[in-house]
């Protein structure tokens, strides 16, 4: 099964594939390298694996692709479509398939506010809006935003693992703003190797698995 040419050049761009795609794809197939081909194929799967529904595409592409990163709604540069989206129909699938995250590893109590504010603006314009072109407002299942929780450990000295006072109220104000609506929330918990504060690299993160 083979997507269309545009709707595969869209699933491209959404995935933020497509400059290695067209390179690959350059490539005479006669003097690819077996490993070529093979990438090939992978991105083509992955562009079908994104036309599925929204809780097994993000699934197999998370597996896939563990580097893709979620738009940050608490970025204002992240509230217009990007440049590519040249259509009705590419704005209408951008907002639709990307994932969005509030970003927490960065909070400080300095920047709180206004990454909160920020969040705000994109929840009413965007998110909850019932005027948007991407019409999220009324998707089911509700449309989620990615809140990561860091359980920060100094693993050079020990002890139980904390959870900043920024991050715990960073959650209940975006769940005021979202109207206590958890739909629209996915909860991740993180384990934060903290010895240096500083190092916000994925080599300091690991997803907690909970049993709740």
């Amino acid at each position: 099964m083979a997507l269309p040419a545009g709707q595969k050049r869209l699933a491209l761009r959404l995935l933020n594939l497509e400059a290695e795609y067209t390179v690959l794809t350059a490539i005479n197939p006669t003097t690819r390298t077996y490993e070529e081909d093979a990438r090939i194929k992978e991105l083509d799967f992955l562009c079908l694996a994104h036309g599925l529904p929204s809780e097994v595409k993000n699934n197999v592409l998370e597996y896939y692709i563990p580097g893709l990163e979620p738009v940050d709604i608490a970025d204002p540069a992240n509230h217009s479509r990007p440049v590519w989206c040249t259509d009705d129909e590419a704005e209408f699938l951008y907002w639709r398939h990307t994932r969005f995250i509030f970003r927490t590893d960065d909070l400080t109590r300095t920047n709180l506010d206004n990454k909160i504010n920020a969040a705000q603006t994109f929840i009413q314009n965007i998110l909850r809006s019932t005027t948007h072109p991407a019409k999220l407002f009324y998707m089911q299942p509700k449309k989620k935003v990615i809140f990561e929780i860091y359980l920060k450990i100094d693993l050079s000295v020990g002890g139980a693992a904390e959870i900043d006072d920024e991050n715990l109220e960073a959650l209940w104000r975006l769940l005021e703003l979202l109207d206590g609506e958890l739909g629209h929330l996915q909860l991740k918990f993180i384990w934060k190797n903290d010895t240096n504060p500083n190092d916000l690299s994925a080599a300091t993160k690991r997803e907690a698995l909970l049993l709740l």
